[in-house]
């Protein structure tokens, strides 16, 4: 299937993180600008700082890689640009929905950064890329699990806090999520987290099953019953787990490129997508962190036509799939599904 059709095929993205998803130029001129001291003598070298090409070592190494972009994510107005420019390059692979994620721990660690500030800046950067472009977008807060636990509390308040209504696009602040790694933390330690988003009306996405195994899985389902998964891959493993997250309806947010750089699976043919698919599980295609990771939606869309055989009519019902367990109001989904596809 080649790039123009792909292109044109319309899309829902609920998994994209902002802090993975900074245009190379864009770290460039804010560094300048700023006058961040990024490490580096010339772009070679910066491109090796900021970009995953080939498999890391482990998932760790690959988050190793976000520090050297998060020092530009360093005021109200380059948060608020980096945010209009997901949007953007989110336009241009022909996404109508886009949930954006962010970890306002991750941006604000190091730097007098407050956590209005970050808010405001995602907030007003979605608002400008909405105004401009036909896509809806929503924002999940993220809880990066092993970083500054002191932090989680203030975060989350403070995001609680704008839900309430104190930006014109507070709606848009539609989701939670747990991320990083597993094995650092337990998981019992953010239940009173999660909690205070579901009280809130918020949904609840947790990252599992990425590069642990399935019985992760199995217990964040038990732990703060998701209605959505990030990666979740490593169900395929266990027909148990496959069954219970077919049961209880929820989806997985699959990041093919991602899960082989972060060596999760071996190859970008061995990756469990299309067994999960014909498996009846419900899930979608995601790029997670692009620029990062230097490729696009469309890439993934390509990679999933030519190794696993998906069909236009695979992306519509997958799509579809999306639309459905998406975090917006109900009434912003239903304006996407019946004007592209019914």
């Amino acid at each position: 299937m080649n790039q123009t059709t792909l292109r044109k095929l319309p899309k829902i993205e609920l998994h994209r993180h902002i802090e993975g998803s900074i245009r190379f130029e864009t770290i460039k001129e804010l560094a300048k600008h700023y006058r961040i001291d990024l490490g580096v003598q010339t772009d070679k070298e910066l491109l090796k700082k900021t970009k995953i090409k080939e498999p890391m070592n482990s998932l760790e190494d690959v988050i190793d890689v976000f520090w050297t972009s998060q020092k530009v994510l360093c005021s109200y107005e380059a948060i608020k640009r980096i945010t209009f420019e997901n949007i953007e390059d989110a336009f241009v692979d022909g996404v109508k929905l886009l949930e954006l994620r962010f970890a306002p721990v991750f941006i604000a660690y190091g730097k007098d950064l407050g956590f209005d500030e970050i808010l405001e800046g995602v907030l007003d950067g979605i608002t400008l890329g909405m105004n401009r472009y036909n896509l809806q977008v929503g924002l999940i807060h993220i809880i990066p699990r092993p970083l500054e636990p002191q932090k989680h509390a203030e975060s989350t308040q403070e995001f609680l806090r704008y839900k309430k209504g104190l930006h014109k696009n507070a709606h848009r602040l539609c989701g939670f999520d747990l991320a990083d790694s597993e094995t650092a933390t337990k998981s019992t330690d953010f239940i009173s987290f999660v909690e205070m988003a579901r009280g809130a009306g918020v949904g609840i996405t947790v990252h599992t099953g990425e590069d642990t195994d399935a019985k992760y899985v199995e217990e964040s389902i038990a732990t703060y019953a998701p209605s959505r998964i990030g990666h979740g891959i490593k169900i395929i493993d266990d027909q148990g787990v496959m069954e219970l997250v077919k049961e209880k309806n929820i989806h997985l947010e699959l990041c093919p490129t991602s899960n082989w750089l972060t060596r999760s699976v071996d190859s970008i043919e061995s990756h469990p997508l299309a067994e999960l698919y014909r498996a009846g599980i419900s899930l979608s295609i995601n790029s997670d962190d692009p620029h990062l990771m230097d490729i696009d939606l469309i890439n993934e869309y390509e990679l999933a036509s030519r190794y696993f055989n998906l069909t236009l009519d695979d992306f519509y019902t997958i799509n579809k799939q999306a639309i459905a367990h998406s975090f917006l109001d109900p009434d912003i989904k239903k304006y996407v599904e019946t004007t592209y596809f019914s």
